[in-house]
């Protein structure tokens, strides 16, 4: 079996003392086509940010091919 497209282990985002998404995992298989639902505030938002380079993840992995990522920047994404 091949390593997922990209794979989020234990991903966690605090703003101040709100913990806006908390030890979140995720895998993505390569031609895979997910949606994400959840109450408002369930971290759905906050979980693309992260991705995307926007907002800069608290805590937690990115992998990308099986490569650990650090993703600072959305042209970094």
């Amino acid at each position: 079996m091949s390593e997922p497209h990209l794979s989020v282990r234990g991903l966690d985002k605090w703003y101040g003392s709100i913990h806006a998404l908390k030890a979140f995992d995720l895998d993505v298989e390569r031609g895979e086509v997910l949606g994400l639902i959840g109450d408002n505030g369930a971290g759905k938002s906050t979980f693309i940010k992260i991705v995307s380079g926007v907002e800069r993840k608290s805590a937690g992995q990115i992998y990308f091919e099986g490569r650990e990522v650090e993703i600072a920047h959305p042209r970094e994404a």
